[in-house]
Parts: C-alpha cells; sequence; structure tokens
C-alpha cells in the first residue's frame, strides 16, 4: 500500500484521498498475525486522506479486515471484522523513523504496510465473542451452554438464586 506524493509534492493538490484493496501477503501473516487465533478470511481494506501541513504530511485512515477465528467462550468458529483508525505524520526527516505517530517517507513515496498490519495485529480481540452474552462450555462436562443445558449448569444456576 503506496501513497504516490507527486501531486502533493508539485502543489496540485494540498488533500490526497486514497482506498486500497489488496489480498494479505503470506509474510504479514506470519510476521504480524502469529500467535493470533486468526485467518485473514478477506482483503484488507484501507481508506483515509493525506493532508499537507507546512512541509508535514498528516494521514488519517481507517482499515478493515475480515477474519475467520474462534470464539474465546464456547469454541465456535467464527468470522469477524477487525478495524482501526490510524493518524500518522508522514516527514522526510530519518531522525523522525522512532518517533510514535511518525513515518519516513522517500522517493515521492509513503509506504503504509507496517503501520496498517501493525495496528490490524494489536486491535484484534484478545477474547472474540461470537456472541455478547455467549454462555460458553460448561467447565465439567463440556456442553455447548448456548444450545444445550446440563445437570451441572442448571446447579450452578439454582445455587445463584
Amino acid at each position: 500500500m503506496k501513497i504516490d506524493l507527486t501531486p502533493i509534492l508539485n502543489g496540485e493538490v494540498k488533500e490526497l484521498p486514497f482506498t486500497f484493496t489488496e489480498n494479505v501477503p503470506a509474510e504479514t501473516l506470519e510476521s504480524r498475525f502469529k500467535g493470533l487465533d486468526m485467518a485473514p478470511d478477506g482483503d484488507v481494506t484501507v481508506s483515509g486522506k493525506l493532508t499537507d501541513i507546512s512541509g508535514y504530511y498528516e494521514i488519517s485512515l481507517d482499515a478493515s479486515l475480515r477474519c475467520a477465528t474462534h470464539c474465546a467462550r464456547c469454541g465456535k468458529e467464527m468470522n469477524t471484522v477487525c478495524t482501526c483508525s490510524l493518524r500518522l505524520i508522514a516527514s522526510k526527516d530519518a531522525e523522525r523513523a522512532e518517533d510514535e505517530g511518525y513515518i519516513v517517507y522517500s522517493d515521492r513515496e509513503i509506504e503504509l504496510d507496517g503501520p496498517v498490519y501493525e495496528e490490524l495485529s494489536i486491535s484484534f480481540p484478545s477474547k472474540p465473542l461470537c456472541k455478547e452474552d455467549c454462555r460458553g462450555l460448561c467447565p465439567v462436562c463440556g456442553a455447548d451452554l448456548n444450545t444445550e443445558s446440563c445437570e451441572h449448569s442448571e446447579k450452578e444456576e439454582k445455587d445463584t438464586l
């Protein structure tokens, strides 16, 4: 995901909207999403704008990625959409590379893959749920309490009343 800065650097525009839709590369799956119980189930979509602010360039974007995962309570396979919003300042100054919130550009292009995939991986829920009120599994017999009840869950409900 590269933004060509030529129109903004040439003074043709002060704001540059962009939209990308692309398949998640295999190396990104290994490096950014390793250890997460998720598999991309489609393309990543990124849209936003780049604005000229006196030689610095503010990038505001929203990204989304459909994922296949498992519910943290009942273990069912499920799909979810991982989303994030990101604001960055792009600078040609290489000393800013380590500063949080900055991205360094060169050759009239800004590469967004790293920050977007990093933010998506951070935004992935640590305990995704198939539904907000998922009851999970019985800790004794393993029954899915969303679809059936068991003697253990019935006893626990009576004990809490």
